[in-house]
């Protein structure tokens, strides 16, 4: 079964939601939208529930901030969204105020949230969770991609494992 976002883009998903394994070495990314608040995303935000309470990592984006502030997982945990306000006007429930930090993207602990204008940082941040690349290629990554300078491209290429 295919998924089309809202750009038009075809996804398929690699497991249904009652297949995914909790645990610390997963991660539950869930991008933004304006739908988060829909009856048909219920089961992935218990999920998000679980992944927290179990210690695996989630991230979320944007209006999917929306959908964590509804539940409450914002209310006593650092995060951020797309401005101090932001919340508060589109989750009724939101309780989190005094939690709020306006950055770009927050990690705390095993959650990590962004405004939108914090994709880039929080990309950065979630690969950093997953251990994906090692502090030095993570830096020069994050470096192009925020500059476009290709002195960072060639250091990055530089640091990944050679491929035999």
């Amino acid at each position: 079964m295919s998924i089309t976002t809202m750009g038009g883009m075809k996804v398929v998903p690699d497991c249904l939601i009652d297949d995914m394994v909790v645990d610390e070495t997963n991660m539950l990314i869930l991008p933004g939208a304006d739908t988060w608040n829909d009856a048909k995303h219920t089961a992935i935000l218990k999920m998000a529930r679980e992944f927290l309470s179990h210690g695996a990592k989630v991230g979320a984006i944007c209006g999917a901030t929306v959908a964590l502030a509804n539940l409450g997982i914002l209310d006593e945990r650092p995060h951020t969204s797309n401005g101090a306000g932001f919340l508060a006007m589109f989750s009724p429930n939101y309780r989190g105020q005094d939690f709020y930090v306006d950055q770009l993207s927050v990690v705390d602990n095993n959650l990590i949230t962004a405004s939108s204008a914090g994709s880039l940082l929080w990309s950065k941040q979630i690969i950093e969770q997953l251990d994906v690349f090692q502090s030095d290629t993570l830096e020069f990554w994050y470096d192009y991609f925020n500059t476009g300078d290709s002195n960072y491209f060639f250091q990055l290429m530089e640091t990944l494992p050679s491929v035999e």
